[in-house]
């Protein structure tokens, strides 16, 4: 009866092991995948948090910048430029 126990909980451990090693494999890494609406992202210029959705966003050697308004973009990419 309680080798029946302890197999039964190895393989709920292994079930739970697999499913998150499943997930990591086939989600996409946080660094690659882009923030969803809501979330508040902090503008590189002013320093203000402003929600993923409204921001201005422009994209620069492949990194994607949020800002809270088109001053502040084009502030950043006279000073990125330089």
């Amino acid at each position: 009866m309680y080798k029946i126990i302890i197999i039964l909980i190895l393989l709920v451990i292994l079930f739970y092991m697999v499913r998150r090693a499943a997930r990591a494999w086939i989600e996409p890494r946080a660094e690659e995948a882009t923030p969803g609406k809501d979330v508040m992202i902090q503008d590189p210029v002013c320093k203000v948090y402003v929600a993923a959705g409204s921001a201005i966003t422009e994209e620069v050697s492949g990194q994607r910048y949020y800002f809270c308004s088109q001053d502040c973009a084009k502030h950043f990419m006279r000073e990125g430029t330089k």
